[in-house]
């Protein structure tokens, strides 16, 4: 079997991003209900304002426009930010997807929410993963409100998981795991094609924001760098579904809610 080295930018981020993503059984029915639950949550209007980060190829982005709300979305990876673009220029849709780094982005007072879905927060260390957070503190107007999704740490810390899937003429292989010594979800994949290849991924320097490596905080550690940021917590929630349930340490998702003060 021949091995391929490929970096995020290059082939991963349209591999899974775009083409896995959308051959997910009943993910675009997810996209909705989990926009229903941030417009819940956030108690956001028509007209509001949003700044999507680390927005991958906009499915979420797209779909608050549909609801009658303007998006700016921000992903390291060209190819979604194209795949985004072109999406919502074909449904004219107030969207604008920008090619950038979560930490560097800067907009100042302009935004009603702002959302980090998914589990794309805590890509970085600590003193980064706080810039991500004074980022949305500067983007937000006063009393904007931002989303934060992500796994249950609590659980992640005590499973392993692996699994594979058939997609593009070939089968990924996917694991997930907690390491201890770091408080990080390291997460591997390959890519076997039918034609006998093997395609494995090594970071490049273009891939520069993106991590295979999440660092995962307890809801207390959140609340913790929420305050260094400047920023208000309000709320956890403990799944993406209505109604709002509380956040429990049995809980399958964190989804954390705050505000700028």
């Amino acid at each position: 079997m021949r091995e391929i080295i490929k970096g995020w930018q290059e082939f991963w981020a349209e591999f899974f991003r775009i083409k896995h993503r959308h051959g997910i059984k009943g993910i675009k029915e997810w996209d909705k209900k989990l926009v229903t639950h941030i417009i819940n949550a956030l108690a956001l209007e028509k007209g509001s304002k949003i700044i999507d980060l680390a927005c991958g190829g906009g499915d979420q982005a797209l779909e608050f426009a549909r609801r009658g709300m303007s998006v700016i979305g921000i992903d390291i990876a060209k190819v979604l930010v194209d795949y985004g673009n072109e999406v919502a220029k074909g449904e004219n849709l107030p969207v604008k997807l920008i090619q950038g780094d979560m930490r560097e982005t800067k907009f100042t007072n302009e935004f009603d929410a702002c959302v980090i879905l998914s589990g794309s927060f805590g890509f970085f260390e600590d003193d980064d993963n706080i810039k991500v957070l004074q980022v949305i503190e500067k983007a937000l107007k006063r009393g904007g409100k931002f989303y934060i999704h992500g796994p249950n740490p609590l659980k992640k810390m005590r499973e392993e998981w692996k699994g594979w899937d058939e997609v593009d003429g070939g089968y990924v292989l996917m694991r997930s795991n907690y390491d201890p010594k770091t408080g990080k979800i390291v997460d591997g994949f390959f890519y076997f094609t039918n034609s006998g290849e093997l395609v494995n991924f090594m970071p490049r320097p273009e891939d520069k924001g993106f991590s295979v490596e999440t660092k995962v905080y307890t809801l207390n550690e959140m609340i913790r760098l929420i305050e260094t940021a400047n920023l208000k917590f309000t709320s956890a929630y403990g799944s993406t579904e209505l109604p709002l349930e509380e956040y429990r340490i049995t809980s399958n998702s964190m989804v954390v809610v705050g505000e700028k003060p």
